[in-house]
């Protein structure tokens, strides 16, 4: 009987799924297979594929058949005429057509020489192959705000516990000064202001609350994640044990992911000026075809008249008004710009690597003040409140002893922020 309660006890409580809890790698990989921006370039990417494919069936055999056929309603002779009226014992007319006719012919067309299929053949190439970067550059820049929505709400949740402390340190100095004040040690305006205290420390709980909740939903849209779906993540945001601070003699590398893309730009509007050169030359085409003409005027079709043919073709532009020599010119000023934005990208992305040097150096430097900082005014958050049990020192005294605590903390938690933000902008900058 018990097992029978249970078993329906179980069926009628609602199910609360727990949360699904995402490391950083786990959540990283969701982001990769879910993002709807990484699908759209995917789909891109399968589209300048089919594109390549497109610009190779340029060169290829072109085989069209045809197939008719006509029903004559009304007969068509021919007529003969002579001076005496007609000849002797023969008709004055022929029917020369038959009422059914099928004719069919098949034909292929190959070219020998063209140079714009050539031309768009090599472009489509290179489309593809930016299409390839730009999907990655776009999975790469994806992950990159994950990882730092993810470290921002890792910060988010840690301030959040530090807000927590400071507002049981609060508390406790409240407790404490009821306590003073029950045994006369203490005033009533000392009780209440310590009160005073601690109700100050209570927005900003809930404001941290808040911002988590909002990282959380960025979070979700993100890597996709319905909002019924329970979800929650792991980990925290560590400081860097001691790492020498080096001074900012790094080189830029180069050979990056942005600076291939812009390589294959270059090439891109190099071969456009290939294309438009080619308008001036000529093309050359094979084509070989056979036809087959049938007719009767009963459907049996023994009257058959079958030709075999070939051609070769040559087309030679000769004049065009101007515009192939335009286009040759416009081409060239877009390669040479080229040229020039790939020169500008390594400049600008050689700067962007010495801030985000400098901005790792800084944040270094913070961690370890910082760190120290947390140490001292750990200590000396416990002395004081020994003090302030023995009178020596003010509520207002421990209130700003508590508050240099709680913002050194914060600060190393910045500084922490600041270099993990650092680290991923460069790694993202060096792919």
């Amino acid at each position: 009987m018990r097992q029978i309660l249970n078993l329906l006890l179980f069926a009628f409580v609602p199910f609360v799924a727990e949360a699904q809890e995402y490391s950083l790698e786990q959540y990283l990989e969701r982001v990769k297979q879910e993002n709807v921006s990484i699908k759209k370039a995917q789909n891109e990417t399968r589209q300048s594929e089919e594109d390549v494919k497109m610009a190779r069936s340029e060169y290829l055999p072109d085989i069209r058949a045809n197939l008719g056929y006509r029903r004559d309603f009304n007969a068509s002779y021919m007529y003969v005429n002579s001076e005496k009226g007609g000849m002797e014992g023969l008709p004055g007319k022929f029917p020369v057509n038959f009422k059914n006719t099928l004719n069919g012919a098949v034909t292929l067309e190959q070219s020998v020489y063209n140079a714009p299929a050539l031309a768009n053949r090599k472009i489509a190439k290179l489309a593809n192959a930016y299409a390839n970067l730009l999907q990655e550059d776009l999975t790469n820049e994806v992950v990159k705000q994950g990882t730092l929505l993810f470290y921002q709400l890792l910060y988010a949740k840690e301030s959040l516990v530090v807000f927590e402390e400071d507002s049981a340190l609060a508390q406790n100095q409240y407790q404490q000064v009821c306590e003073m004040f029950a045994n006369g040690l203490a005033s009533e305006f000392s009780m209440k202001q310590s009160e005073l205290y601690y109700q100050q420390t209570l927005p900003d709980i809930e404001n941290a609350r808040k911002t988590v909740v909002n990282l959380m939903r960025k979070l979700r849209l993100l890597a996709n994640i319905a909002e019924e779906e329970p979800f929650d993540i792991t980990g925290k945001i560590e400081a860097p044990e001691a790492v020498p601070v080096s001074d900012n003699d790094e080189a830029f590398p180069g050979n990056t992911l942005k600076m291939e893309q812009s390589l294959r730009r270059m090439d891109m509007a190099k071969q456009e000026v290939a294309l438009s050169k080619s308008a001036f030359m000529p093309k050359i085409t094979l084509e070989l075809g056979y036809t087959l003409d049938t007719y009767d005027d009963k459907f049996r079709f023994k009257d058959r008249n079958g030709v075999g043919h070939g051609s070769i073709n040559l087309s030679i532009p000769i004049f065009s008004g101007g515009y192939n020599k335009s286009k040759v010119r416009k081409s060239r000023i877009a390669y040479e710009k080229s040229k020039m934005e790939y020169l500008d990208l390594g400049n600008r992305l050689e700067i962007d690597y010495q801030n985000l040097l400098t901005d790792k150096k800084a944040a270094l430097t913070q961690i370890t003040i910082n760190r120290k900082m947390v140490e001292l005014a750990g200590r000396e958050i416990q002395a004081s409140e020994e003090k302030l049990s023995l009178g020596l020192i003010t509520n207002l005294e421990l209130r700003e002893t508590r508050i240099s605590y709680i913002q050194a903390k914060l600060q190393l938690l910045n500084a922490t922020l600041d270099y993990q933000t650092a680290i991923v902008n460069i790694k993202n900058l060096l792919k």
